[in-house]
């Protein structure tokens, strides 16, 4: 009887321990200050007997199941947003736990302040680079900019010019659309960076490539900014005032606001510092020798030459129309105003004699610059997509170039003087559709891309040229002409691609490309050769020419995407015809593979490797059949026998980010071997007709021609990004053709660079970079060994950033540059810049900043240039020294948090309260 007792109170007590134990279910909400819900956030539950962990969904809501205990502590981080810790007190004996709705404050201190934990720094997606904004340390409110100089493989030089993994970065977007047309400094100086998420460095084969998957041809290096669900929602207002020295001036306003998917953007901006805006055009070096620019450049636009005023003005806009249709474009105007002088030597080695010719040029441009561009994206349904973008751009410019010249050679030396003085006009109009079709089977795809552009340029020139014999003091040549010309370039692109799925992972792609494009060149020209007579219509020097430029290309692509590897294989037939006046009838047909393979190895490490072929066709100064003289010393004559030229390229690329060391290393290699290439026949002084012409250049065909460029960027960072070393090298080469009084001469061209540099982040008031870079430039001449050239050049930068007394911020730019090999001008400046900024106002929202450029007042361009037939060393005037004083103001607000743009200086500050709250 005593032990069924015993058991029954056992039994008893342990179905009171069991009802003890009744286990909870929690769950709540997490939204902003503005009532929005936050997702991803952390939530991290703990008690005496529980330690679980959840995340929000995309309503903000997380759910716990099975606590045991009625008393728990809460713990949330969210990107963007300060920490909060609550401990919750509950009724034992519900079931079923709600908690109050959970409003997290936005955290404007330092971007990486919540990391999310188990996500690498740098992502590799096939042609993407992906970095997660939040790894990279930078100070409250700094500008995209100074995040893309933290990013490993990315570079930001002092004029703002961005390039990735040794290519230069033509665009930038936002989410996926083009921002200000896709203008790189607008986006990269304007944009703060903490409403960034991503930064994606993405190779751009165009819309119809992202759809089929089959990309063809070189692609574009673009930009993508992912903006921050929490900052997709606000406005922000940065403006500059400025005046200092020499009259210089400067004044800016950027004023942006983001509503989900309406964002609208105004930047205005007026200045004498060589500040410019709006370049979308990027600079393109000429083939046929080296060149190597020397000198300093400095924050404030000083890097380009001459003194340029500048006034722009731009507007951005996006939005959606609808549940279907979205609709993002801008628009823009820019007015500049430069004044160059420079100092050319050219030594001109051809003709078995050296003749130098020396000049002293002043130059005056006026341009005016409008660029409208549309994008109307239209899902019809699910099956069917349409993109239509318009664009249209008017440019006028107006240039007065003063040019005083000597000349020495055996034969006589001469001296003289010519003014040019032109008009110029450039209305361009374009259209671009994308549309595409899926049909319902999977994978199988029909799309149609097209181009339409049509550009024309119109030209007044008057141009007086005069040549005097040092000797005698006589008027040996006199020239005087008025140059009439309307040229206009009509461009069509179609191409029709049709996807055929075999099975889920394999699929046929056939294409047909047609291209046509037609240039009507229309040149009349007055002249006279006579002291003081009027200048008349000259038929040997006015021409009218027209030529078309026909292709067809057939194509087939055989497609595989694994999960670990996706490769294409494919060739493609193009016939080419190019028609024109004066007999120029020429036909040529090129037969070229098309490969592409990519393995990857886990998220962070891929390689790839690309090859395809492409064809360029001769442009009408190449081809019109005329002598132009309207450079009375170098002549161009035109060849209509000229063949298009045909470039194959390859190139391979290994990616890799380590991420348990931080390591990141980038490396690629290409080679591209050119048939048919264009290349110049130069014909040197002495020319019987006339002794003061100094060269004539002509065209003609050539095999040979290739070029092998090769980049590597490592990056090591120590103690979490406190000290980074990073290190980039590049080697390029190239195999040049040309010819010397028609003789065939081949350039070698080496170029070797390599890049040091540290940056230094201690403690939050210390910034540090130092750098150096050596660049090696040797160019040999198989005709001309007096062409040869050995230049060699080393620079040291030194920037830093010093925070003190809460609100102060020093800041120094420091470039040395050494140059060796340039035999006539040394020149190796030595720029100082300095500032001293002070913050004001709650929030920091405005600061006063006393800034010195050029202390030294060395700052110079120098260029120098070797070909097979001449070395030409350049040196022009640059912004140098002076002093301003400016204001800047700072407004921003999203999801109901103000802060400022960008931070100067100034402690971090924590608080912690006591009501249970933590943050």
């Amino acid at each position: 009887m005593m032990k069924k007792i015993h058991l029954l109170l056992l039994c008893v007590f342990a179905f009171q321990g069991l009802k003890a134990q009744t286990k909870f279910e929690v769950s709540g909400i997490v939204k902003d200050s503005t009532d929005n819900p936050i997702v991803g956030a952390a939530i991290n539950l703990t008690s005496m007997v529980d330690t679980t962990n959840a995340t929000t969904n995309l309503d903000g809501i997380f759910v716990f199941n099975n606590i045991k205990a009625s008393e728990f502590v809460i713990t949330i981080t969210a990107l963007g947003y300060q920490p909060i810790k609550r401990r919750y007190i509950n009724d034992p004996k519900a079931t079923r736990i709600v908690l109050d709705p959970i409003i997290l404050k936005s955290d404007s201190r330092v971007l990486n302040e919540v990391v999310v934990n188990g996500t690498p720094d740098v992502t590799v997606k096939e042609d993407t680079l992906e970095y997660r904004a939040g790894a990279y340390k930078l100070k409250e409110n700094a500008l995209a900019e100074d995040l893309l100089k933290k990013l490993p493989g990315i570079e930001v030089d002092r004029d703002g010019n961005v390039t990735a993994q040794g290519k230069t970065i033509t665009k930038v977007r936002i989410n996926g659309k083009d921002f200000f047309g896709g203008d790189v400094k607008t986006a990269t100086q304007q944009l703060p960076a903490d409403i960034i998420e991503k930064v994606q460095v993405i190779d751009d084969y165009g819309d119809q490539a992202n759809i089929t998957g089959v990309k063809d041809g070189d692609p574009d290096k673009i930009l993508n900014f992912t903006i921050r669900k929490d900052k997709n929602k606000g406005y922000l207002a940065r403006g500059i005032a400025g005046g200092g020295d020499k009259d210089r001036y400067q004044g800016s306003l950027f004023a942006a606001s983001f509503n989900n998917d309406q964002q609208l953007a105004l930047l205005g901006n007026f200045n004498n510092t060589n500040a410019n805006v709006f370049s979308l055009t990027q600079g393109a070096s000429s083939g046929g020798g080296g060149r190597r620019r020397g000198g300093g450049s400095f924050g404030g636009g000083g890097g380009s030459d001459g003194l340029t005023n500048v006034n722009s003005i731009g507007f951005n806009y996006r939005d959606q129309w609808g549940p279907k249709v979205t609709a993002y474009g801008s628009y823009s105007f820019s007015n500049k105003d430069n004044n160059t002088t420079s100092t050319n030597l050219n030594s001109l080695l051809g003709g078995g004699v050296v003749l130098n010719n020396n000049t002293f040029d002043n130059s005056n441009t006026k341009n005016n610059n409008h660029r409208v561009n549309l994008n109307i994206e239209y899902k019809i349904d699910s099956l069917n997509y349409l993109k239509v973008t318009p664009n249209v751009s008017f440019g006028s410019s107006n240039s007065i170039y003063n040019s005083n010249f000597t000349n020495q050679s055996p034969r006589t030396d001469t001296y003289g003087n010519s003014v040019n003085n032109s008009d110029n006009a450039n209305p361009n109009y374009g259209l671009d559709f994308l549309y595409n079709h899926r049909f319902g089977t999977k994978a199988r795809n029909l799309s149609l891309d097209g181009s339409l552009n049509a550009t024309s340029s119109s030209q007044d020139q008057s141009y007086l040229y005069i040549v005097n014999n040092t000797q005698t003091q006589q008027l040996e040549r006199y020239q005087n002409q008025i140059i009439n010309g309307d040229n206009k370039n009509d461009n069509v692109k179609l191409r029709l691609s049709y996807t055929e799925p075999i099975t889920k992972t394999k699929n046929l792609e056939f294409n047909y490309t047609y291209g046509f494009a037609r240039a009507n060149n229309n040149r009349l020209v007055q002249n006279s050769d006579v002291s003081g007579q009027d200048p008349v219509f000259d038929s040997d020097l006015s021409n009218q020419y027209i030529f078309d430029y026909i292709t067809n290309r057939f194509g087939a692509n055989y497609r595989v995407n694994q999960k670990k590897y996706n490769y294409t294989l494919g060739f493609a037939v193009q016939p080419a015809t190019l028609t024109g006046t004066n007999n120029t009838n020429r036909s040529v047909t090129n037969i070229f593979p098309n490969a592409r393979f990519s393995y990857k190895f886990s998220k962070t490490r891929e390689l790839s490797f690309n090859y395809n072929g492409r064809s360029s066709q001769p442009s009408y100064n190449q081809l019109q059949p005329i002598t132009d003289k309207s450079n009375a010393q170098y002549y161009t004559t035109g060849n209509n026998q000229l063949l298009p030229e045909f470039t194959n390229s390859a190139s391979i690329r290994y990616n890799n980010f380590d991420f348990a060391s931080g390591n990141v290393l980038f490396t690629n290699i290409s080679y591209n071997f050119t048939k048919d290439k264009i290349v110049t026949n130069v014909i040197n002084y002495p020319f019987p007709s006339d002794s003061t012409v100094l060269q004539n250049t002509t065209y003609q065909n050539a095999d040979g021609y290739y070029t092998i460029n090769g980049f590597y960027a490592f990056s090591k960072p120590f103690e979490d990004k406190k000290y980074v070393i990073r290190l980039r090298g590049s080697a390029f080469y190239n195999n040049n053709i040309s010819f010397v009084d028609n003789n065939k001469n081949i350039g070698k061209n080496l170029i070797l660079s390599q890049r040091l540099d540290f940056q230094i982040n201690p403690n939050d008031w210390l910034e540090l970079s130092p750098s150096g870079t050596y660049t090696y430039n040797r160019n040999n001449n198989s005709l001309n060994t007096r062409a040869n050239s050995e230049v060699n050049s080393f620079t040291t930068s030194f920037d830093s950033k010093i925070y003190f007394l809460k609100s102060w911020v020093w800041g120094t730019s420091l470039d040395k540059t050494f140059n060796s090999g340039y035999n006539s001008i040394s020149t190796n400046p030595f720029i100082i810049n300095t500032y001293l900024e002070k913050d004001f106002f709650k929030d920091k929202k405005g600061s006063l900043k006393l800034q010195a450029f050029d202390l030294l007042n060395q700052s110079t361009s120098l260029s120098y240039t070797a070909t097979s037939t001449s070395t030409i060393l350049s040196q022009s005037n640059k912004l140098s020294r002076y002093f301003m004083l400016s204001f800047t103001f700072n407004i921003s607000k999203f999801a109901g948090n103000t802060t400022t743009i960008p931070d100067m200086g100034g402690e971090r500050r924590h608080y912690r309260r006591d009501n249970n709250e933590e943050r």
